[in-house]
């Protein structure tokens, strides 16, 4: 019998994740102003989007973090940095550059999967809109990465700003929280800061059992803790620990904890069903799926496709956000 884990890293230091692309303006400088306004972000962010694991016999808040050797690199599964160099923009060149964010974890939690996304896209849009002028900076974002990631206890956390000053990586987040909040605009936008916010009151007031419905680290080590009170040892603790993640609904302890009610959704399975057939309505993904519906497609790819009529004509999709062809099908290159 296959049993299937999502995980993040295999016994041998190889990373792997979840590899998160976001489509940034070619206006924003690279590798300057991301090292400058994203950086602190994205190597502070672990208290609320890690997934926890037992990496080489230690608790840790994520394992993606845990393996992160460097600020910027172009390694993808070893001696990875805080920043990839990786850029296959798969749009307009001059225009768009695919950031690819490779620091952070394989998620089972659907309120940090949300709140990772929701976050990081915001910081983005305001490095776009040049509202980033006074991020406090990190004297030494990879040391600070590695002394949190090993530590539960949010009093415990800190990092050192180039000024001197030693601060607590949520008083980081709480900057970003702040310049967020001044661009949301939708209903659920404005339900996600909110989440943002009670998640971080939470990390610094400890309300760790409230908080473990929507931090996967937390609930993760709570798991391990309760197979531990039945039967104690290393190798119950890593059991439990792999378990967790196991994509079988019958013996994850993730979907039983959810079923128990101990983890927060913010989604349901039907509407998850929906959106693998239903692709966003003002992205090119609905022109794709137009397109495939019309013709027989030889192959696909996010910026093209080719069409098996004979002529094996080309379709380029260069623009994320175009739901109609800018010529007809018929003539297209």
């Amino acid at each position: 019998k296959i049993h299937a884990f999502k995980n993040n890293t295999s016994p041998d230091g190889t990373s792997y994740g979840s590899h998160e692309n976001y489509c940034v303006s070619r206006d924003v400088a690279f590798p300057g102003q991301f090292i400058r306004d994203l950086v602190p972000h994205l190597a502070t962010r672990i208290i609320y989007t890690g997934a926890g694991d037992i990496v080489r016999g230690k608790y840790v808040l994520s394992p993606m973090a845990f393996l992160t050797s460097q600020v910027i690199s172009g390694e993808t599964m070893h001696d990875t940095g805080i920043l990839n160099t990786r850029d296959e923009p798969h749009a307009v060149g001059r225009l768009w550059r695919r950031l690819h964010v490779i620091v952070g974890d394989a998620l089972m939690n659907e309120t940090a999967i949300m709140l990772r996304h929701f976050v990081t896209s915001g910081v983005l849009q305001l490095m776009e809109d040049g509202r980033l002028d006074d991020v406090p900076r990190l004297k030494d974002p990879i040391r600070d990465l590695w002394h949190n990631v090993e530590i539960r206890n949010p009093e415990q956390w800190k990092v050192e700003l180039e000024d001197g000053r030693i601060v607590s990586p949520i008083d980081i987040q709480r900057y970003y929280l702040e310049k967020v909040e001044s661009i949301v605009q939708d209903d659920w936008e404005k339900r996600a800061l909110r989440t943002f916010e009670e998640v971080l009151d939470g990390l610094e007031n400890r309300r760790s059992k409230e908080l473990a419905h929507r931090i996967e680290w937390l609930d993760r080590w709570f798991a391990i803790q309760e197979a531990g009170e039945k039967k104690a040892g290393p190798d119950v603790d890593m059991m439990a620990c792999k378990q967790y993640s196991e994509i079988g609904a019958e013996r994850s302890l993730f979907y039983k904890r959810q079923r128990a009610g101990l983890v927060d959704r913010i989604t349901d399975d039907e509407a998850i069903k929906k959106a693998i057939q239903e692709p966003p309505k003002d992205t090119r993904a609905a022109l794709r799926r137009e397109l495939c519906d019309t013709f027989n497609i030889e192959m696909i790819d996010w910026s093209m496709l080719i069409v098996n009529d004979g002529t094996r004509r080309r379709i380029d999709l260069l623009d994320p956000y175009a739901t109609k062809m800018e010529t007809p099908y018929a003539t297209a290159s």
